[in-house]
């Protein structure tokens, strides 16, 4: 989870992985609260006042810069931490109590929000851990009935918590609108510059003559930008070098390994560019390019009859891609959700249409059909999507439906909808190359 960087510098490590020992430091080190940190003594009341307590802290940090809640460690109302104070757990008021109380009295809600218990070595008695991403979907207002809470939007100033007025609530509406058309904007830019990329390279020649189209006619790309943009170092070739290492070994823990770039990092700004199978940019922001060729075959019986794709490929192709893009996202500090978008490139004149084959005993025939050319674009959490290899099946899912769609194919043919790969619809080869799944 994308915290601020400030947090991990203070406490030591990242706040998912607090034990009580860094508890007792931050009290010897006297580590001061902040508009991303807030620590509590006393967990809160069951009450309606205690609930909305909690949706107000939870949302006012979530309306700023994101952060953490710790309850269990005395302030000595001096705004800094003081004194461990765990206490026993009430069997009624645990993880599941937290996140209802989240889901029903915020909205929006607020995703992503970790909540853990943090046993303390005092027999029985716990600290509650409870992490705030920043995110895209402020503002964030606490919606339960009563005088001083209904539909109040809080922000956090300083170590206190204030409440918006109407003019600053209208402006977080239209910061978020503005926010939305701007990520758009940039994924667009993302994908004119990586697609003019990708053109130098295949129209480029090769040395046994031709160019690189003659062999490889059909790409499929992928677009991606994190609506939290990240920050990561790629000013000079050490560290490109390093990105590309680095992105290289998220590449191996995808589905399949085709998108592990084969060549050295080339120059970019602010980003680290590879050509070859994979081709793409890797970009400081955790937005990403990469675009993989296609296995598009003649027919052996009739060379005057449409080539054919094989969507196994282009199905697991995808996958993989929405893997890496969102696993270079994460890596470079990125959260809230992703936006993808997939296409397909053609560059043979003559590659007009395509019989679109679902496996090598599809003896389909017929007039082949035209190639989309129209985008694919889907929307994803980028949390959800590293942790879990489903979702990112599920999202590449979504995006080969419609890619296929528009080549009158119905559906995807190994993937389903639930985030599944239907192995048994793969040959051999295929099998051989799922090495992530």
């Amino acid at each position: 989870m994308a915290l601020p960087a400030r947090l991990t510098a203070a406490l030591g490590r990242h706040p998912d992985d607090l034990t009580e020992d860094d508890l007792r430091r931050a009290v010897d080190n006297q580590i001061p609260e902040g508009v991303d940190l807030d620590w509590k003594k006393d967990f809160y009341q069951g009450t309606e006042s205690g609930k909305k307590e909690l949706a107000k802290d939870v949302s006012a940090m979530a309306n700023t810069v994101g952060g953490l809640l710790v309850i269990g460690i005395d302030d000595g109302k001096k705004d800094h931490a003081h004194a461990l104070a765990p206490f026993e757990p009430d069997p009624r008021r645990g993880e599941e109590w937290i996140r209802s109380v989240l889901a029903n009295c915020i909205q929006p809600v607020v995703p992503n929000v970790g909540v853990r218990p943090l046993k303390s070595a005092d027999e029985g008695k716990i600290y509650w851990i409870i992490t705030v991403p920043p995110s895209t979907q402020m503002p964030h207002a606490v919606t339960m009935p009563g005088n001083d809470y209904h539909f109040r939007v809080h922000i956090r100033h300083g170590t206190t918590t204030r409440t918006l007025a109407e003019s600053e609530i209208a402006q977080r509406y239209r910061d978020r609108f503005h926010a939305a058309t701007t990520d758009t904007d940039h994924l667009h830019d993302i994908a004119a510059a990586g697609v003019r990329h990708l053109t130098t390279f295949v129209t480029s020649e090769v040395p046994v003559g031709g160019t690189q189209a003659s062999s490889f006619p059909l790409w499929v790309s992928m677009t991606a930008v994190p609506t939290v943009r990240g920050n990561y170092p790629l000013t000079n070739r050490e560290e490109r070098d390093a990105a590309l290492k680095r992105f290289t070994t998220l590449a191996y823990q995808a589905v399949t390994t085709r998108m592990k770039p084969d060549h050295h990092a080339l120059v970019g700004r602010r980003q680290v560019r590879f050509e070859g199978h994979p081709t793409g940019h890797l970009h400081q922001d955790g937005s990403t390019f990469t675009a993989q060729a296609l296995n598009v075959q003649k027919d052996p019986y009739d060379k005057d009859a449409p080539k054919k794709l094989y969507q196994r490929g282009l199905e697991l192709d995808l996958v993989a891609q929405v893997q890496v893009a969102a696993s270079w996202a994460a890596e470079t500090g990125g959260a809230g959700d992703i936006m993808l978008s997939a296409a397909l490139h053609r560059f043979d004149d003559d590659l007009t249409s395509l019989r679109v084959i679902a496996s090598e005993d599809d003896f389909q025939r017929g007039p082949g059909q035209s190639i989309s050319r129209m985008p694919a674009q889907a929307t994803a959490n980028l949390q959800a999507l590293v942790a879990n290899k489903h979702e990112a099946v599920s999202t590449a899912y979504v995006l080969a439906a419609d890619l296929l769609a528009d080549m009158s194919v119905h559906q995807p043919y190994v993937l389903t909808p639930d985030g599944d790969i239907r192995l048994e619809r793969l040959n051999e080869r295929y099998r051989h190359e799922l090495t992530g799944w």
